[in-house]
C-alpha cells in the first residue's frame, strides 16, 4: 500500500464522515420538529450537540489530505479545484455560521427551566435551517462530482451553479419544507 492510497483513503473517509454528519443533522432536525414533549425535544438536542464533533473530524480529513493530493497530482491550477474550494468555504459558512449558531441557540434554550416546546419547535422550523441544510448537501454532492470529473472552470462553475439551484429547490419543496413530515 502506498502513501498516496492511504492519503486518498483519509480524504474519502472525511467525505463519508461529513455526509454521515449531514444525515444525523437531518434526523435531528426532523425529530426536533416532531417532538411532542419538551423531554423528547431535549433528547434530540443531545444528539444534535454531537454534530460539531463529526465536523471537527471531517473537515481536516477532507482538507489536508485533499491539499496533499492536489499537490501530488499538480492540479491546483485546474478550475475544478477553485470551485470545489469555494464550495467548501460556502459549506463552512452555512454550517458553522448559520446552522451551527442557530442549533446551539436552540440547544441552550431547551436547557432553560422555563423552556416552551412550541417556541423551540418554531425555531427548529425556521426556513434558514432548511435552506442551509439542503444547500450544504447539494454543494457537497457538486464537489464530489467535480472531484470525479476534474472539469475546467466553466463546466465546474456550471456544476456548482446547478448544485446551488438544486439545493434551493430541495429546500423549497423537499420533505423538510412540510412541518408534519
Amino acid at each position: 500500500m502506498t502513501l498516496y492510497a492511504v492519503i486518498l483513503f483519509l480524504h474519502l473517509l472525511g467525505a463519508l464522515i461529513l455526509f454521515g454528519a449531514l444525515a444525523l443533522e437531518w434526523i435531528c432536525l426532523r425529530n426536533l420538529r416532531r417532538a411532542a414533549t419538551l423531554e423528547e425535544l431535549r433528547s434530540w438536542t443531545g444528539a444534535a450537540a454531537l454534530l460539531p464533533r463529526f465536523h471537527a473530524f471531517s473537515g481536516p480529513l477532507i482538507l489536508f489530505p485533499g491539499a496533499y493530493l492536489a499537490t501530488k497530482m499538480q492540479v491546483w491550477p485546474q478550475g475544478w479545484i477553485s470551485m470545489a474550494l469555494l464550495g467548501v468555504v460556502v459549506m463552512l459558512v452555512l454550517g458553522m455560521g448559520v446552522s451551527g449558531r442557530r442549533v446551539r441557540g436552540i440547544i441552550k434554550a431547551s436547557r432553560q427551566e422555563n423552556a416552551v416546546l412550541s417556541d423551540l419547535v418554531s425555531r427548529v422550523e425556521a426556513p434558514v435551517l432548511r435552506y442551509s441544510f439542503w444547500l450544504r448537501i447539494a454543494l457537497g454532492l457538486g464537489i464530489v462530482l467535480l472531484m470525479g470529473s476534474k472539469s475546467p472552470m466553466g463546466i465546474s462553475a456550471a456544476v456548482m451553479g446547478v448544485a446551488v439551484a438544486a439545493g434551493l429547490a430541495a429546500a423549497a419543496m423537499g420533505p423538510q419544507a412540510k412541518a408534519g413530515s
